[in-house]
């Protein structure tokens, strides 16, 4: 997360026989046998939407990836007395079109707020794209489009709304992704020696290491790091390779030895803050 903090997503527990003993839970074995079966519990739950506020969020409000928003599109007119009719035809002809296409639209014409105040309400529900139509958008047969990610305008010609409104969506999916993932990438430095784990996560970022495996070792580590504790085995294994190299530089401590307590390394591990 942008706090330096990692947030458990889905998780999953062995649950052993605990719950099938009491509750009867029972299968034939391949001896013919009835047999107490051994449960998992698998999660992903409405953390996932905390992720996405943390992850995308910024001092304006939420930023809602298009797949996922409620509302993708609104559409704001700015009205004046003289041009108010005109103006609020074409913005509804916009939200049958969208409609049409299936995109999620609102379409704002409450007269009691101005459009200022509308484009700060719907920034800070997230909406990925808003298209503002004025009486300069009705003369010259165009429209705006503001991006919530980013904050960039443009103007389009109405005939060409389709695809624009398109490439603009998929442009602002793809954006916040790579941003996520870019960041995920610059937040994991990978250490080979205590010291620079501790300083990896004074300065917020998740110490990629060599570790034990060990329970008791992890839990000196957590005293030691200002809670910092296992938070992920990568599935990318490659401890032999990494061994290797890392007896090859003269500037590293480490000899495929765990991080913290020297012990032989069973694998590399992601240590962080967790919440």
């Amino acid at each position: 997360m942008p706090d330096g903090k990692a947030l458990q997503m889905g998780t999953s527990h062995m649950l052993g026989q605990n719950f099938s003993k009491p509750f009867g839970i029972k299968f034939l074995d391949n001896d013919e046998q009835e047999k107490y079966a051994w449960t998992t519990s698998w999660g992903l739950s409405t953390r996932t939407i905390g992720a996405i506020i943390m992850a995308h969020g910024d001092d304006k409000g939420l930023v809602l990836p298009p797949k996922i928003a409620p509302v993708q599109i609104v559409i704001v007119p700015i009205v004046f007395k003289e041009n108010k009719d005109e103006v609020i035809s074409k913005a509804k002809d916009m939200l049958k079109k969208l409609r049409s296409k299936n995109y999620n639209v609102e379409l704002d014409v409450r007269d009691s707020y101005t459009p200022g105040w509308k484009f700060n309400e719907w920034e800070l529900k997230g909406v990925p794209l808003r298209i503002e139509i004025g009486p300069k958008e009705v003369a010259s047969d165009t429209m705006v489009l503001a991006r919530r990610d980013n904050n960039e305008k443009t103007t389009i010609k109405t005939k060409d709304w389709e695809k624009k409104i398109e490439d603009v969506l998929n442009n602002i999916q793809n954006s916040l992704f790579d941003k996520a993932k870019t960041h995920l990438k610059k937040s994991i430095v990978e250490v080979h020696n205590f010291d620079d784990f501790l300083n990896a996560i004074k300065n917020k970022k998740l110490a990629k290491s060599l570790f034990c495996g060990q329970s008791e070792c992890e839990l000196s580590i957590k005293e030691k790091a200002e809670g910092a504790s296992c938070r992920c085995i990568p599935f990318e294994q490659k401890l032999a390779v990494s061994c290797e190299r890392v007896r090859n530089e003269a500037h590293s401590h480490s000899t495929g030895k765990c991080v913290h307590c020297g012990k032989e390394a069973k694998f590399w591990a992601v240590f962080g803050k967790g919440y």
